[in-house]
């Protein structure tokens, strides 16, 4: 049931952004639009069947305990919502990007389903999966360590840092890469803030990042 409340409101959010972002274009006739909501609404329906529905239950409504975010929440705010303001611009009444190469778009697009598939092989794999920075103690939460966790400590910030880097391209529009670059700045931020939580509060993490040193790329970081 609750599988199914996140897709309805997923659902209903890109609806929602799909209005916003014609309204702001002044047309419908906008194709990179149309791709990414079509896709976005794919990838929430992947990302609710591999979602168990406890995960479903805890990403819509976080338990007890979860951390304040005000720098996160703050910048992820302004990053996206300046990166959705300035795509219907762009491709439905300035043309800034007029020219954009196809190639190139078609990279976005690929990038956009690698990221996605990222995030959820790790929904696949962590039962603890959730929105907020919190130790789930009323869940027994332990240590994920399989699947893409065996490789890396953050497959799911992994996953959102691709899409952000990826996103502009998808829809064809040069300044709206801009913004997104602080939401890479935010998601860095977030990831060393939840480790700090992890090591001093989840039994076996520190063990867990002797055996996987990387937190997005093997080898890298």
């Amino acid at each position: 049931m609750m599988r199914l409340t996140n897709f309805l409101a997923g659902s209903a959010f890109l609806v929602v952004l799909g209005a916003v972002l014609f309204l702001i274009a002044g047309t419908v006739n906008v194709p990179s639009i149309w791709l990414y909501l079509i896709l976005r609404l794919a990838f929430t329906a992947a990302s609710v069947l591999a979602m168990s529905e406890s995960v479903a239950r805890e990403r819509m409504k976080p338990g007890k305990g979860a951390k304040p975010e005000p720098g996160y929440n703050i910048g992820t705010a302004i990053a996206w919502v300046a990166h959705l303001i300035i795509v219907p611009l762009d491709k439905g009444r300035f043309g800034w990007s007029a020219n954009f190469p196809v190639w190139l778009q078609t990279l976005g697009v690929a990038g956009t389903l690698c990221a996605w598939g990222l995030v959820i092989w790790a929904l696949r794999h962590n039962e603890y999966l959730s929105a907020r920075i919190r130790i789930q103690s009323d869940r027994g939460q332990v240590v994920a360590d399989t699947g893409p966790y065996a490789l890396v400590r953050h497959p799911n910030y992994a996953g959102a840092v691709l899409q952000s880097a990826f996103s502009g391209l998808i829809f064809a529009s040069w300044p709206s890469i801009l913004p997104l670059l602080l939401h890479i700045g935010v998601l860095v931020y977030r990831t060393l803030q939840e480790e700090k939580v992890l090591l001093a509060e989840l039994e076996g993490y520190q063990e867990y990042t002797q055996r996987v040193r990387w937190r997005f790329v093997p080898g890298v970081w």
